[in-house]
């Protein structure tokens, strides 16, 4: 039974969780009102704007919250099975974010979007990138919904391959749709192999960084051997990502003056660079590593300042990436003068991107409230 104080609690979480999801209904009235034309800020010139890039925002969330179970199951870390259920349930809820957020990204959200999905995907491109996502997330969803419900009925051979097989799907879902991006050969920011490694490796660190923000918002008591373990992780993952920057940047400056290096450019010594310096690097690199060893592995509130950072740090990534490919017009690679492409998110598009936040909160208070996981605060 849930005590007068819990149910304050859950009542708060759920009365923020709809209050963050009722942001987005200003975007979705644009887009119902005045079509995605007019409701957002993407162009011919630059077609893929917040809303895609959030969805794999959610996505790699999703990602490195799986990625923590299968530590458990495959290798054994027990450390890390902290609450497995609400990471299951997290896992899961943010998956659904993300395919929110790109649920309207797709055009025409209302003219059947589903049964145009069908269409198209029976089709079997098997040579295009976007099939094979669609075809791994078919697949991880499911077994994301199996593992959770297997971890309840206590099946735990079952949820130990269901896990595996979810994870093993998650990571090669996740790096097949940043190679959507990478194959493109006419956006030489994005294609390359750190393309793909940094979106990876940003997916490890925001599920971990998500769990320590979890643990301090919602636990009453804390392992201090979990906490370590989640610290030290997140150290390795923020050194990893910091070495891919290094090196991207190092590469470019030997080939200066070349197309890559102009696109590059961009976030060292362009439009992005306030970003890159201060919210990839600084906020999201620098700072959590100086808070993580300030910390020194102990002090929750610190590292789950240092999570929020990174988290921070890996929007950016994900951001800079997306939308610095695409700033230096196409055609710029034959032309005397770079030519450039403004973006700057419309409020429709922020709105929606801030209720896909809402949707995993509230999809998790729902589940947190029928599946019981309560008595794990206990």
């Amino acid at each position: 039974m849930q005590t007068l104080s819990s149910k304050k609690n859950t009542a708060f979480n759920l009365g923020i969780s709809l209050l963050v999801f009722s942001v987005g209904l200003y975007g979705i009235g644009m887009v119902f009102f005045h079509g995605q034309e007019s409701s957002y800020a993407v162009s011919r010139e630059l077609p893929l704007g917040l809303l895609l890039l959030g969805y794999a925002f959610f996505v790699g969330i999703s990602v490195g919250l799986s990625t923590l179970a299968a530590l458990v199951h495959v290798f054994k870390f027990e450390v890390f099975e902290y609450r497995s259920k609400c990471v299951a349930l997290m896992a899961l809820t943010f998956l659904i974010a993300a395919f929110w957020t790109i649920f309207w990204e797709l055009g025409g959200p209302f003219e059947l979007q589903v049964l145009r999905f069908v269409r198209y995907y029976i089709n079997f491109q098997i040579e295009s990138p976007i099939w094979w996502m669609c075809t791994f997330y078919i697949i991880e969803t499911p077994l994301l919904i199996l593992e959770l419900w297997l971890l309840f009925k206590g099946g735990e051979r079952a949820s130990f391959w269901a896990s595996i097989v979810a994870f093993i799907m998650g990571i090669v879902a996740f790096s097949t749709l940043s190679m959507v991006f990478a194959v493109n050969a006419a956006r030489p920011l994005w294609n390359t192999a750190q393309f793909t490694i940094s979106f990876v490796l940003g997916a490890l660190l925001s599920g971990a960084s998500l769990l320590t923000v979890f643990m301090r918002f919602r636990a009453k008591e804390v392992n201090q051997k979990t906490l370590k373990a989640l610290a030290t992780y997140m150290l390795f993952c923020l050194i990893a990502i910091a070495f891919v920057h290094a090196w991207t940047v190092v590469i470019s400056s030997y080939t200066a003056g070349s197309y890559l290096s102009e696109n590059i450019k961009m976030l060292t010594n362009g439009p992005l660079s306030f970003n890159f310096y201060f919210f990839q690097i600084f906020v999201g690199i620098v700072l959590p590593i100086t808070l993580l060893i300030a910390s020194k592995f102990k002090n929750l509130t610190l590292v789950a300042v240092a999570g929020i950072c990174a988290i921070i740090g890996v929007f950016f990534t994900v951001y800079d990436g997306v939308v610095g490919g695409q700033l230096i017009r196409v055609e710029s690679e034959f032309l005397p003068v770079i030519e450039l492409v403004e973006y700057t998110p419309s409020l429709a598009e922020i709105s929606i991107f801030i209720s896909s936040f809402g949707v995993a909160m509230l999809l998790y208070e729902i589940g947190y409230i029928v599946l019981n996981l309560g008595k794990e605060d206990k």
